[in-house]
């Protein structure tokens, strides 16, 4: 009880609560024209009062209520019968989430120091809202060495809080009003939508990318979203390293999008999360004396049989780029332009949450300051990461020895998919690569919950918003960052599951049907079986006008240690008719998939 109440009569504080508890219906005043209208009778007169019968939300919660958000359905799938290679072996493995868990062991070993982690007294009690004054220090001195930013950070242009998503959210409260959006090169970071819509209610645009590079926009593509869009576009949010391509955007793209920014009064958000797992760069350039980069790829005995089989070029893959921070540009608005960086994925510690907010405004700073005590970390998670970094020689190893795991995984991975004909947008960065997963001839959706049912979760391209089109559905975000033995049991599940799709199946018999019955002489060789099939599949497809073929096989190799075969076309493999195009792809498609499944063995003969 306040001092002042406590020496107050009895009677007077009796009153007092009294007022309070009645709605202020008694008045302390003997003025007869002050009135005070009760809470109750202003409920009366609002027609739209509603009894509370019950638990009651909120427009903007039965909005996020009415929205599904498939990276989050997901992972309550996934963690409703988590994997275990001991007490859940039949489980579903997680490759669905963005984690990186080859580092547990250094991680572990470096917090578990009793030097790195020791609670103090200190640490009882709050500690700034933005972070401690040392941590930023730290922050910025790793950002300024890995960074290079043209204008070097300090502790003024950092605030510490407890993630990326809960940052990007304040980012929304203090740049956006409720009901704006922002223009995003699509498909993005699902976590986007969710980070900042669900809380400061701001909406995404998406920018479709060119055509022949999935991370090239144009400014007329930017001109004619931001003309075309329903609510007021403040700014542009973009993610570098890509998510989910795992490629960087080039300088020029993003210089474009900076220039596009200030010419419309809009500014610029880059995430940067995972610039320190730029691993195709920070391995190139940390080549240890008399080795080469073919020396950090894997070189078990699968990837040794697998080398050799090229790559499926991906029509998007456009030309990869070094990873460049966009505070090392020539920003033409520095003052609108600001980051994001985080803990989570650069240094493996998801569970911890710690992201970071870059701003060079002074103004946007001081905003994001104001409402951060929202945000804040725990101190002592403040005192282990000042720990970590102020040990500069052990973290720049730590950073180098990660990306030549993520490297070393990435051949793995990339090696098992070229055996088995599965094509994929080129990585460099991040711990995931897009793959393209058309063959399998059924729904995206109904794709995902089978490979759930399966045993694996890898993240649909709807978890990323892309546009519902032939061309952009049915890719999937496969994550690597796992222990080999891990990531060949999920890929063993996905390929049983693919290549075993009921549409799929189906094609194959129908085939092998028509081959039984098909008046084709006795086959010499390989090369002659697989032209007889392109002419018998096509045969199938007679009764459409106007339909030609024109497949003309070079190459066919053979894996002896997997029983693989790859096989390429002169040229492209493609049918001109009277038909929409879409129907044409789809038929090049089943043509190639049965082809290389018959050839795979998956079909008896």
């Amino acid at each position: 009880m306040p001092i002042a109440t406590a020496l107050e009569p009895v009677s007077v504080i009796s009153d007092k609560r009294n007022l309070k508890y009645n709605n202020f219906e008694k008045i302390p005043y003997n003025n007869e024209n002050f009135k005070v209208t009760t809470i109750q009778n202003n409920n009366k007169k609002d027609k739209s009062f509603i009894p509370l019968n019950g638990p009651k939300l909120s427009k903007r919660a039965l909005e996020i209520q009415n929205e599904e958000f498939l990276l989050s359905k997901g992972i309550i799938i996934v963690r409703n019968n988590k994997y275990h290679p001991e007490s859940n072996p039949n489980g579903i493995i997680n490759l669905g989430t963005a984690e990186n868990k080859l580092n547990n062991v250094e991680m572990l070993s470096k917090i578990n120091d009793p030097k790195i982690s020791t609670v103090t007294a200190e640490q009882l009690l709050y500690g700034p809202n933005p972070g401690s004054d040392r941590l930023r220090e730290e922050i910025a001195k790793l950002l300024n060495r890995h960074f290079n930013p043209k204008v070097l950070l300090n502790k003024e242009n950092i605030c510490v809080g407890n993630g990326c998503g809960p940052l990007l959210n304040l980012y929304g409260e203090v740049l956006f009003d409720a009901g704006d959006a922002f223009l995003v090169p699509g498909p993005f970071y699902g976590g986007f939508e969710a980070d900042i819509k669900y809380g400061a209610r701001v909406y995404p645009i998406p920018i479709q990318h060119e055509e022949d590079d999935c991370l090239k926009v144009s400014e007329e593509s930017l001109e004619k979203a931001l003309r075309n869009a329903n609510r007021p576009v403040k700014g542009i949010i973009i993610a570098n390293p890509n998510n989910p391509f795992g490629r960087c955007y080039s300088a020029e793209q993003l210089l474009l999008f900076c220039n596009f920014a200030k010419s419309h009064g809009l500014f610029v958000i880059c995430d940067e999360i995972y610039g320190l797992s730029t691993w195709k760069d920070i391995v190139s350039e940390n080549i240890e004396e008399g080795k080469s980069i073919e020396d950090y790829e894997c070189h078990c005995s699968q990837c040794q049989g697998n080398k050799s089989i090229k790559r499926i070029e991906s029509n998007i893959d456009g030309e990869s780029h070094k990873f460049t921070s966009i505070f090392s540009l020539d920003l033409p608005d520095p003052e609108n332009t600001h980051g994001l960086w985080g803990f989570s994925k650069d240094f493996c510690l998801n569970g911890l949450r710690i992201g970071v907010t870059i701003s060079y405004s002074k103004t946007v700073m001081a905003a994001i300051q104001k409402i951060c005590f929202l945000t804040c970390i725990p101190t002592n998670i403040d005192n282990i990461l000042v720990n970590i970094l102020s040990d500069e020689e052990w973290t720049d190893n730590f950073i180098i020895n990660n990306n030549r795991k993520l490297y070393k995984s990435y051949s793995h991975l990339t090696n098992s998919l070229n055996a088995h004909g599965i094509p994929y947008v080129k990585g460099d960065s991040g711990f995931f690569i897009y793959i393209d997963l058309h063959q399998a001839r059924i729904d995206e959706y109904d794709l995902w919950m089978k490979l759930l049912e399966g045993g694996i979760y890898i993240s649909p391209s709807q978890a990323f918003f892309s546009k519902d089109s032939y061309s952009e559905r049915n890719w999937f975000r496969i994550c690597f960052a796992v222990e080999q033995k891990e990531l060949d049991l999920s890929l063993e599940r996905l390929y049983k599951l693919y290549f075993d799709s009921g549409e799929q199946r189906q094609l194959n018999e129908l085939l092998f049907e028509g081959l039984s019955k098909s008046p084709v002489p006795k086959i010499v060789d390989l090369a002659e079986f697989l032209i007889a099939s392109f002419e018998l599949l096509f045969d199938r497809y007679s009764k459409i006008p106007n339909l030609t073929k024109s497949v003309d096989v070079v190459l066919i190799r053979h894996n002896d240690n997997t029983g693989s075969l790859s096989i390429s076309t002169k040229g492209e493999s493609r049918l001109s008719s009277s038909i929409n195009d879409e129907f044409e792809e789809n038929l090049v498609d089943t043509t190639l998939s049965i082809l290389k499944m018959l050839l795979l063995g998956k079909i008896p003969a």
